[in-house]
């Protein structure tokens, strides 16, 4: 049965990678049956404890078959874009990472400064997926998802039903080789990858993209889901 929940104001100012959500809760045996964590889980990488916690406070009170889904950067393509710029940094006018330093890259307090224009300015930290999958071993979760945005986006976008969706939502700017005011980017070379897209009769117009500055920023990312083994 599916359930929603409202927070009081005393767990509301908990800490999800400090303190025990469930010892907050008005019936602490509480179950759910999914936890939504999207772009905050790497937060809790600066120790071991705060990461354990965080999926403590995910996944304990989980119903069994229940999930926990995410994004979070992914780190292989964070050191990737690193080890391939000449500086300790990397991106573009849409975001920007900087790490202290190249080449070492603890499992825990890797930390680096992200900023995503008008949105995130903010230290953040590493997350080593293959640790992550471990961990949550621990508390009975067993991963059975896990995408780039990228894989995520090419996979979901041939259902004609996301592809409406995704329309209500506005997500994508409407390019048209007739200009658009309401693109995000007014560099002609941002949307050369739409223009060869329409060039190959592949799409109607307008189309439905994003500049390539945008593409790129959301490219460090990943999504996941762990389903609450019986």
């Amino acid at each position: 049965m599916w359930q929603r929940w409202r927070l009081t104001e005393m767990e509301k100012r908990a800490d999800s990678t400090k303190d025990l959500l469930s010892s907050k809760y008005s019936d602490p045996d509480t179950r759910f049956d999914i936890c939504s964590c999207q772009f905050v889980y790497h937060y809790s990488f600066e120790t071991y404890e705060q990461a354990d916690m965080m999926l403590k406070n995910a996944c304990g009170n989980l119903s069994p078959g229940g999930y926990f889904i995410g994004t979070t950067p992914n780190s292989f393509e964070l050191v990737k874009r690193l080890e391939a710029s000449e500086t300790n940094s990397f991106g573009n006018d849409v975001y920007n990472v900087k790490f202290e330093k190249k080449g070492e890259y603890p499992l825990f307090g890797c930390k680096y400064d992200f900023h995503l224009e008008e949105v995130v300015d903010v230290p953040e930290f590493l997350v080593y997926f293959p640790l992550l999958e471990e961990m949550a071993k621990k508390h009975g979760m067993k991963l059975v998802y896990k995408m780039t945005f990228r894989e995520f986006y090419e996979e979901k976008i041939k259902n004609e039903e996301h592809k409406m969706l995704l329309r209500r939502m506005q997500a994508l700017e409407p390019y048209s080789t007739f200009g658009d005011s309401r693109l995000a980017s007014d560099k002609p070379d941002d949307y050369e990858h739409a223009k060869e897209f329409i060039k190959d009769g592949k799409a109607k117009l307008p189309l439905g993209t994003l500049s390539k500055s945008e593409w790129e920023a959301t490219s460090i990312y990943l999504v996941f889901a762990f389903e609450k083994q019986l």
